[in-house]
């Protein structure tokens, strides 16, 4: 902390001991209804040898700090994990607005959950060269929320840091709840992740609630392994996922450049969300029910890897696999229409014979777009494509109308030998299939539609058999369909 910044500081200090909280701190702000959300920015941070003058303050991805804080140095945290930094770090939390707080590297010991109702321009940045040398560990097994933010404000930064579950039970998870400019960047979560009747968590709950505010994911990670147990309706037990996302998200999150791995259910649900959600660049190995549960309007899957090889999963694991869908798109009671799914790769090198299909559309969500994307199904009864009837939802309520979908500039490859279609399409008039060429071992019936007239397919290509389609004549229009053996997709329309 610079000299000046330090001798504020100190003045705050003195004041908060004796008044206890700064006048205004503990009262809920009234939300706006719109906010305008600043564009995001790199971090701004002074040169080493130059250091900030005593009035500039540190900008880090478009949040403002105008003091810096050393939580060994200033707060008097230990950085060798014997004694717990939990009144120092709550302290922080509820006293301090316009405030960096920086670890130097080290493990950091909590015993308690830390909530705040409201912040201001608040962060936490690991010093480290890399995120694993600041680590936050707790010896509770009941599980504890290092940062619960539950009634929003603006700025958050939670950067360049590891949270360690340790290997039996309990794990750590952060709700954030802000208005606008919350930033969670270079984050890792490692460990074992239990039953949620052992400690386990959602990891992270990044929550944006006003609409125009933006919340940013960006390179985070939680591979580690899991005790898998069915969904918790069926027998009491249940896992945590990783990112959850309720319903209070009406502004727009965007998670990119992470990767997620043996999770036992759901890695990142947002389904429910009111707001945009955007998920792009990331990478999906390996978990359970769904990697992705999503869908309606606002929703957007770009450019991620969808990796599913349960036979040789994370040796440490626990329990057996279920039924790990790639991508769960639904919408709930909310019943929308809308959503892409964009430049994406689906493999399936092996899975339990629950498994559904790479991209299991429900008949609560309506119209959608899959395109620019390649399949390689290898386990027998795994489709590419599932689209089920709107009216026969089975996670919600029927979607509003439309309820076509298209289907457009996809690889389809595998050796699914024929047991069900790459393709099915249920009670979705209007749909369509363009520009897609499907190599399947010269299985019959690769493509099924079911109820769904008007609609069309064109620039098809289909390896090995005229009978590649199953559908009511009448009830669709077929043109520019050829048999040659390779698939000849442009390339650069695919992700890398």
């Amino acid at each position: 902390m610079t000299e000046m910044n330090r001798r504020r500081y100190l003045k705050l200090f003195a004041a908060t001991a004796t008044v206890g909280v700064l006048a205004g701190c503990s009262q809920t702000p009234e939300r706006p209804e719109t906010v305008t959300s600043t564009p995001e920015e790199k971090p701004v941070t002074p040169t080493p040898d130059e250091g900030p003058t005593p009035d500039e303050p540190v900008i880090r991805y478009g949040i403002e700090f105008k003091t810096v804080l050393n939580a060994v140095e200033d707060l008097g945290m230990d950085p060798n994990g014997n004694e717990p930094i939990d009144d120092a770090f709550l302290s922080f939390l509820e006293n301090r607005r316009n405030t960096l707080l920086e670890f130097p590297p080290g493990t950091y010991r909590f015993d308690e959950s830390h909530e705040v109702e409201t912040v201001s321009s608040l962060g936490i940045r690991g010093l480290g060269r890399d995120r694993g040398a600041v680590v936050f560990t707790t010896p509770a097994r009941e599980g504890r929320r290092f940062v619960n933010i539950r009634e929003g404000g603006v700025g958050f930064l939670l950067e360049n840091v590891t949270f360690d579950h340790g290997p039996g039970n309990g794990s750590i998870g952060n709700v954030l709840r802000l208005d606008d400019k919350l930033r969670v960047q270079n984050v890792e979560h490692i460990g074992f992740n239990p039953t949620t009747q052992n400690g386990a968590l959602d990891n992270l709950s990044p929550q944006i609630l006003s609409k125009g505010g933006l919340a940013v994911v960006d390179n985070y990670v939680r591979t580690g392994p899991t005790h898998i147990v069915s969904h918790g309706h069926l027998d009491g037990t249940s896992n945590a996922g990783c990112i959850w996302l309720g319903e209070d998200h009406v502004g727009t999150l965007r998670i990119r450049n992470s990767h997620f791995a043996n999770t036992g259910t759901n890695s990142i649900y947002c389904s429910r969300a009111v707001g945009r959600v955007e998920i792009r660049n990331c990478r999906f190995e390996n978990n359970n029910q769904a990697s992705l549960r999503i869908g309606g309007k606002g929703s957007l899957v770009k450019n991620c890897t969808f990796f599913l090889d349960t036979d040789n999963a994370h040796p440490d694991n626990v329990g057996e696999y279920i039924n790990p869908n790639a991508i769960v798109w639904e919408t709930g009671n909310r019943g929308l229409s809308g959503g892409v799914i964009d430049g994406c790769s689906f493999v399936y090198n092996s899975a339990p014979n629950k498994t559904i299909a790479a991209i299991w559309a429900d008949g609560s969500a309506g119209a959608f777009t899959v395109k620019n994307s390649r399949f390689s199904i290898n386990v027998p009864g795994v489709q590419a494509i599932r689209i089920d009837d709107p009216e026969n939802p089975r996670l919600g309520k029927t979607a509003a109308k439309p309820w076509g979908v298209t289907l457009t500039n996809l690889v389809i490859e595998g050796s699914n030998a024929g047991v069900v279609p790459m393709i099915e399409i249920n009670g979705r008039p209007n749909s369509a299939l363009d520009g897609c060429c499907i190599s399947v071992s010269d299985a019959k019936n690769v493509v099924k539609l079911v109820q769904s007239p008007g609609s069309s397919l064109q620039n098809i290509n289909v390896t090995g058999t005229g009978e590649w389609l199953a559908a009511q004549q009448g009830e669709f229009v077929a043109q520019d369909i050829s048999y040659e053996r390779l698939c000849q997709l442009d390339p650069t329309s695919m992700s890398e």
